[in-house]
């Protein structure tokens, strides 16, 4: 496409609107990409889990209950007692289906190896996350390929709660979610009724999946090939909302300029900048402004580049919607990292697409992903350089006694003695308390056990 500068404003927004109203079949060429790339793509897979490990070994050898996963999992997941009925547990006021029903799961093993259970689970739904884009076939330069899952997984997902809490999936549930509608479209009715139950588990996995609708749209608008999914998701979708308890998302709240400041404000410093340098000031809008033009600029006749990069613009401020049109942040007023982690995975994501598809312009660039690969080293340094509390937790050194304690108790058959005894670990906010037994009257003396490390 031609920039004729002496061309009316509407001319050349028809101009624009026909090249993205033209819907192409979706393909990504999935079966050449896998044969050319897989090597690339394990090789990156098992650097990534080392490198992982290697930074966060005390935790992955040490399995603790940090955050939510103490109380809203474990505790009250524990003795498998709750029926169907837990699977609808909803603390937070929305839907995780998914890891209720892992909790549940869960819960039937022995309870010494439970938290390990949630550590390896959390861990392995994260790395999944974290190589959905690369195995995409979406990335086409294999030295971008090979470095995604550093980038993606070490300050896209910079945070070990991702990895060893069952809490945090709902992040990284909802980023698989994504990256599975990026992938190419599956063949046949029986894979597609498949692909549909699997990710309909995950829409009911998470408030984030609300990103569905507007990727749908976008999607429906600018290609072929998975009409019929994403309109069955969507009503799958819009359920999932509808059953968000006392109506968090507030609407009238678009049209606070308050709300404007602070999300144009997030945008910039906290998903542009990765929340460097801290405040927004003139050169970062500047900087911003000055890469959008030289982007499009650049990538202006790809067409299939141009539909991408706004889905991946929607859903990045999609995600911000769903943070500041909610009833929980007019009340509380704060956004914390992990409101964040959706929108800055998916913004990362945008970057990766973008070097990638500037390398392609010509042959003589492709080793220029060398240099990508060197920005992304530097960068993932220095931002877990800057955050060290991210990479470890303090080791939960008492929780193995405290589990231990658990098992001895349930083998002295307090039901059968119509006894309880309830044990408590720790003293944080988020600490693990479970009852052991059954007291069948109600003034009988309770037994309490209470741990430290």
């Amino acid at each position: 496409m031609q920039f004729n500068y002496k061309m009316s404003a509407p001319l050349l927004f028809a101009k624009l609107a026909s090249k993205f109203h033209h819907r192409e079949q979706y393909n990504l060429d999935r079966h050449n990409f896998w044969a050319d790339n897989r090597r690339v793509i394990l090789v990156s897979l098992v650097l990534f889990v080392g490198v992982l490990l290697w930074r966060s070994w005390p935790n992955f050898t040490h399995p603790g209950l940090y955050a939510e996963d103490a109380t809203h999992y474990f505790s009250y997941f524990y003795g498998n007692n709750k029926g169907f009925a837990g699977l609808f547990h909803n603390p937070n006021d929305y839907q995780v289906i998914l890891n209720n029903f892992i909790a549940t799961m869960v819960a039937n093993i022995d309870v010494r190896w439970q938290p390990t259970f949630y550590l390896w689970i959390g861990a392995t739904l994260s790395v999944l996350a974290v190589m959905a884009l690369p195995s995409s076939g979406l990335l086409k330069n294999k030295y971008i390929i090979f470095i995604s899952p550093f980038l993606l997984g070490f300050s896209g997902m910079n945070h070990l709660y991702y990895y060893v809490t069952l809490a945090y999936q709902i992040y990284s549930l909802v980023i698989i979610l994504i990256g599975a509608l990026f992938w190419h479209p599956a063949k046949g009715n029986t894979e597609n009724v498949i692909l549909f139950i699997v990710l309909s588990l995950l829409i009911w996995s998470g408030p984030y999946s609300v990103l569905v609708v507007p990727f749908s749209i976008c999607f429906i608008l600018f290609f072929k090939g998975k009409t019929k999914l994403l309109l069955a998701l969507s009503v799958v979708t819009v359920l999932y909302a509808l059953a968000v308890r006392e109506h968090t998302i507030v609407l009238h709240m678009l049209w606070n300029p308050i709300i404007h400041q602070i999300w144009f404000d997030t945008f910039i410093t906290k998903v542009v900048f990765m929340d460097l340098n801290g405040a927004l000031r003139p050169e970062k809008i500047l900087l911003t402004a000055v890469f959008f033009l030289t982007v499009f600029a650049l990538l202006r006749r790809d067409v299939f580049y141009l539909k991408i990069a706004c889905i991946l613009l929607v859903l990045i401020n999609s995600s911000l919607a769903a943070l500041f049109l909610s009833k929980k942040f007019a009340i509380a007023l704060k956004i914390r990292l992990c409101y964040l982690i959706v929108a800055q995975f998916l913004w990362l994501s945008f970057l990766l697409f973008t070097f990638d598809r500037i390398l392609a312009r010509s042959k003589r660039l492709y080793h220029g992903g060398i240099v990508v690969c060197a920005l992304v080293v530097l960068f993932v340094c220095f931002d877990n350089l800057r955050n060290p509390s991210k990479m470890s937790l303090p080791v939960m050194t008492g929780l193995p006694k405290y589990l231990d304690a658990i098992y001895e108790v349930e083998q002295q058959n307090l039901r059968g003695q119509h006894q309880v005894k309830i044990l408590e670990y720790g003293k944080v906010f988020y600490h693990p308390i479970v009852k052991v037994g059954k007291a069948v009257d109600p003034d009988a003396p309770v037994e309490k056990v209470h741990m430290e490390d």
